[in-house]
């Protein structure tokens, strides 16, 4: 991360609740365990034994499936779950314009890349955003699909 980024992320960064103090020191002080042999076989013996899960009644939608909006040139989204879970998907080079947030805004690069003045993003990244802040332009260089949800 660079300087500007990390400077960045060190002015939104959201501190930790009492409850969560305690736990983050906890897991900073105990070394790295390794699971009991056969931990793995038993869960999924365990699984295995379960009745298969009902999916009737859930809100189940393939990637390609729902209306999608085009947002910008090669980024084009999705609603998901209502009005405050999005799906993004941008073509290699594409960018998303600068915008100001109303609410938080939780952000999960799914696959691809995202560059932007905070820093560079890829798979398995999140960021999160407070209100009121302003999310300058990104862009990405392989393409990528980001899931966002914003609170309430």
């Amino acid at each position: 991360m660079s300087r500007k980024a990390a400077t960045k992320a060190a002015e939104t960064w959201v501190e930790a609740s009492p409850e969560e103090v305690p736990l983050a020191s906890l897991d900073m002080a105990m070394p790295p365990v390794e699971p009991p042999a056969g931990l793995w076989a038993r869960i999924e013996r365990s699984l295995a034994a379960n009745d298969v899960i009902s999916t009737a009644g859930l809100a189940l939608e393939h990637y390609e499936a729902g209306a999608w909006r085009n947002l910008a040139p090669g980024v084009r989204m999705k609603k998901l779950w209502g009005k405050r879970t999005l799906l993004i998907e941008c073509q290699a080079g594409a960018v998303v314009p600068a915008h100001r947030r109303r609410t938080f805004e939780h952000s999960l690069i799914l696959s691809g890349d995202v560059t932007s003045d905070e820093g560079d993003y890829q798979a398995g990244d999140y960021q999160g955003m407070p209100a009121g802040s302003e999310h300058g332009a990104w862009s990405t260089r392989t393409g990528c699909r980001v899931l966002i949800q914003y609170d309430a």
